[in-house]
């Protein structure tokens, strides 16, 4: 037996047997001779293989990713992907350069900026970046590609490594991953936000963590920063036996007047049980197609959304968000954006033709069943007005032709500035509002960078988008990464909140933390004088005063 200490990433405690996974060669390792270059080959070689990289990137933000990881992949997908990337790229093949060297010296240059920044925040970007750009090249080079394997996981291990980035981490079955210990790493990076959100256990910059056998029985207790190799079995049984003294499994009790479900961000396969039990509390649909080479027809997007929506008990909800392509979220295929009229520069980033499309799908997939519509990004009352007028047309246009389809309703994500201050005049155009909390954070904080903590700011808008529900007669739900806060569940229900939906990870405990509640005293309800001491806020410390006297006060 012995110990290595580290810096805990991810809370928590586990054990099993360490697997270490072997990494690619240095970037300035010598790269295998090139040879004599056909340029039309390689640049063939090159187009498949930044489509089938690409496509993986799209994959792995199918799964347990959260947002913030998403946005990176989607970042490095379409800095690969941009024309001026790739004309430079191809035009260095033509004169004779192999394509991984012409990757090299194209991307690799092309972020150098990013690096030179005197912002932190920007260094920590950059270094993400170049090692998925670095991954990128690599996989130009069969051989050098090779010598990174990752397994097939079938049982719980702990994942040693000298370093590992959240794409080739998303990769494993991370349902079998108990820990990960990392010799580099860096705290502040996407994989430690993937970690936590997770929830498995992680140390970074564990000194002579490569050095641990495949097999040795490892004890990872990130709570202390210590890793134990070979721990006798009393000391393993007593640290396993204190974690967990609030677990996350449901209690018996039903919940009462408030819907706890999942968000899904992009798998094709509902692959937890809690996603399919508790229903579709916010199907990001945009994630479903990202990976295309090709805009959606009608019929595929209607074949994909019902295998999804067979999988949900009639009793649960089925809420979806229509497709949402802003940021970094590009597809590969080209948008048909509008020219003219009320969605001009939506901010979704989506023009009607296809959204039309997408809404007689939705339709189509749930027949008899009831769903939520919900519209992203709205920050005019002309662009609410025309969603809904686009959704009564493909209602209007599926009777006609007696195509069997759903009951809906209508929902707005509330989550610009915009329609945090004209919330009760946006409440006309939905039954529903949905407060997206991960982007009024960043709202909130900019332009910093978005805060961890829960600030006043970020306070103040949820309260205003209630207050404007409330005086409108609309119900409003929660979601994004403060709703799985279960510390913020008393604050989010004497707000009016009665919805809740955050990712399968997080569903389970947020409802066993709803069945701890005094179901009388935490009613959803709107507390007019709750508002009103959230608009005096000013400092973190007043909020957390707040928070806790909701929590433990009389």
């Amino acid at each position: 037996m012995y110990s290595l200490t580290g810096m805990a990433v991810s809370p928590g405690v586990a054990a099993g047997p360490a697997l270490l996974l072997r990494g690619a060669p240095h970037p300035s390792a010598p790269q295998p001779s090139e040879g004599r270059i056909d340029p039309e080959a390689e640049i063939a070689a090159f187009e498949r293989t930044c489509q089938d990289f690409v496509t993986r990137l799209y994959h792995v933000m199918q799964g347990p990713a959260p947002d913030k990881v998403r946005d990176l992949f989607g970042a490095v997908a379409g800095f690969i992907t941009a024309k001026t990337n790739q004309d430079e790229i191809k035009a260095l093949i033509e004169q004779g350069m192999s394509a991984r060297a012409a990757c090299s010296q194209v991307l690799l240059d092309n972020l150098k900026a990013f690096s030179s920044s005197d912002d932190a925040e920007i260094k920590a970007q950059a270094r993400e970046l170049n090692a998925l750009a670095r991954e990128f090249i690599a996989s130009l080079d069969q051989t050098y590609a090779g010598s990174f394997s990752l397994p097939d996981l079938t049982a719980p291990a702990v994942i040693i490594a000298q370093d590992l980035s959240p794409a080739r981490f998303l990769c494993l079955h991370t349902e079998f991953v108990s820990a990960v210990v990392l010799e580099g790493g860096m705290a502040s990076g996407h994989l430690g936000v993937v970690l936590r959100e997770l929830r498995i256990p992680a140390l970074f910059s564990v000194i002579g963590a490569t050095s641990i056998k495949d097999g040795q029985r490892v004890l990872v207790d990130a709570d202390n920063g210590s890793l134990i190799v070979e721990p006798p079995p009393e000391e393993l049984s007593q640290l396993l036996h204190v974690q967990n003294i609030l677990p996350d499994e449901e209690l018996d009790d039903p919940i009462e007047n408030v819907t706890a479900a999942c968000s899904v961000g992009a798998s094709r396969e509902l692959e937890t049980n809690q996603a399919a039990a508790h229903g579709l509390g916010l199907l990001r649909s945009e994630f479903l197609f990202l990976g295309s080479d090709h805009e959606p027809g009608e019929e595929e997007m209607t074949d994909v959304f019902s295998s999804l929506f067979a999988k949900i008990p009639s009793s649960a909800p089925i809420t979806a968000r229509t497709f949402d392509f802003a940021g970094d979220k590009k597809p590969i295929f080209t948008l048909n954006l509008d020219d003219k009229g009320p969605l001009k520069g939506y901010g979704a980033n989506v023009g009607t033709e296809l959204l039309k499309k997408e809404m007689r799908a939705l339709l189509r997939a749930a027949p008899g069943r009831e769903i939520t519509i919900v519209f992203p990004l709205v920050t005019r009352l002309s662009e609410a007005r025309c969603l809904n007028d686009l959704l009564t047309s493909a209602i209007d246009e599926l009777q006609e032709k007696d195509i069997p389809c759903a009951q809906c309703s209508t929902a707005l994500m509330i989550e610009t500035p915009a329609a945090v201050l004209s919330a009760a005049a946006f409440a006309e155009f939905s039954s529903r509002f949905i407060i997206g909390t991960s982007s009024l954070a960043e709202y909130a904080s900019a332009p910093r960078p978005p805060d961890e903590a829960f600030t006043p700011a970020l306070a103040k808008m949820i309260a205003l988008a209630c207050s404007g529900a409330h005086s409108a007669g609309v119900k409003v739900g929660v979601a994004g990464r403060f709703a799985a806060r279960v510390e913020l569940l008393p604050f989010f229900l004497k707000l009016g909140v009665d919805y809740i939906t955050v990712d399968s990870y997080s569903v389970g405990r947020i409802r066993a933390g709803l069945e701890r509640l005094d179901t009388v005293k935490h009613a959803p309800q709107y507390c007019a004088d709750l508002y009103r001491q959230i608009m005096d806020l000013a400092t973190g410390r007043d909020i957390t005063a707040l928070i806790n006297n909701l929590n433990f006060g009389g």
